[in-house]
């Protein structure tokens, strides 16, 4: 009869709007971490070509110092980033609110940022040494390898000031606007564990899953990237550059065989080391109480848009974009394992 409620009907309407639905969140979640991939796949795939061009027209400019570097950062940033925005522009984006952040917040931030840094690197180098003692080789660190031929501006331009602009861009930006529709948490975590993966190593997954969650977190707090460049220039800063600066001062062959008179020639970087340590310490030592002023502040905001645990698996294991990104990044995983 017209107009008579027919429970199997309406059923098929509920079902047939959740299929939308789900399909939408598809879209929603898995364009943004497509385009993720795409930069870092396509990026390779041009480093290969340029690479494979300049050693075929002049081999020898593949051995200036930087080049190698430099060859790995510019097609990504140049090339694949600006195209990715393609696909981010596809995908609404929802404002986030902006706000300050203190001084002493942002120093037991900074704080919180290197302690999971250090046990982060330390949880990654204790896995790969694991690997390599399994398999009888050690997984390459993909980031020393292209920064230790590299002259230490290269490394301080690259490593220290365009990619926490750039990354903070593409990972905090572009990539939770689109996911705060979700709720805080949701759009934090992911960014997070797409930050660690897209690193391509057990060296650098930990730490940097860890700290991308911390600078999710700062983002949607505040909607402002200045807080999350910063403590990502800091960490890159001491992590890489400063490092990077310290080992080259230290003759580690002659401190093992004649420490004394290695000591004398490594006097600099022995000094370098000494106050490295003591940052570690102040970290370690702060640590507890930046925990304890930053935990009255955690809090999360749910979304426009919420779904239960059987959601978020259909949106994420149902969704070949997401497949595409574990498939980019298991490859990467994969050739520095075996590398």
């Amino acid at each position: 009869m017209n107009g008579q409620f027919d429970p199997k009907r309406n059923g098929e309407r509920e079902e047939a709007a959740e299929k939308r639905s789900l399909r939408a969140d598809r879209i929603q979640v898995g364009l943004p971490i497509l385009a993720v991939a795409f930069i870092f796949l396509f990026s390779a795939v041009l480093q290969s070509l340029i690479a494979t061009a300049v050693a075929a027209w002049s081999p020898r400019l593949l051995d200036l110092p930087g080049v190698s570097l430099a060859l790995s950062m510019l097609p990504m940033y140049l090339v694949a980033m600006p195209l990715s925005l393609l696909l981010y522009r596809l995908v609404p984006r929802r404002e986030i609110a902006r706000k300050d952040v203190s001084l002493p917040t942002w120093l037991a931030l900074l704080s919180l940022c290197f302690g999971l840094t250090y046990l982060g690197s330390f949880l990654g180098t204790a896995l790969n040494a694991i690997v390599g003692a399994l398999s009888g080789r050690m997984p390459e660190n993909a980031l020393q390898d292209v920064t230790k031929g590299s002259p230490l501006w290269v490394t301080l331009l690259f490593v220290g000031i365009l990619a926490p602009i750039l990354e903070e861009l593409f990972f905090r930006k572009l990539l939770i606007d689109r996911l705060a529709v979700y709720g805080d948490l949701p759009a934090i975590l992911l960014s997070g564990v797409v930050f660690g993966l897209v690193h391509g190593n057990l060296y650098q997954f930990f730490y940097a899953a860890a700290v991308g969650v911390v600078f999710g977190y700062i983002y949607i707090r505040t909607g402002k990237l200045r807080y999350t460049v910063a403590l990502h220039m800091a960490v890159n800063l001491v992590g890489s550059v400063y490092t990077t600066a310290m080992l080259r001062k230290l003759d580690l062959p002659l401190l093992e065989t004649d420490p004394a008179l290695g000591l004398l020639r490594s006097f600099g970087g022995v000094a370098m080391m000494a106050s490295y340590y003591l940052f570690m310490l102040a970290v370690l030592v702060s640590l507890p109480f930046a925990i304890l002023h930053l935990r009255r502040m955690v809090r999360f905001r749910r979304g426009e848009r919420t779904l239960d645990a059987r959601e978020w698996a259909r949106v994420l294991l149902l969704n070949p974009a997401v497949w595409c990104f574990l498939a980019v990044c298991g490859f990467f995983f994969a050739m520095a394992l075996l590398a």
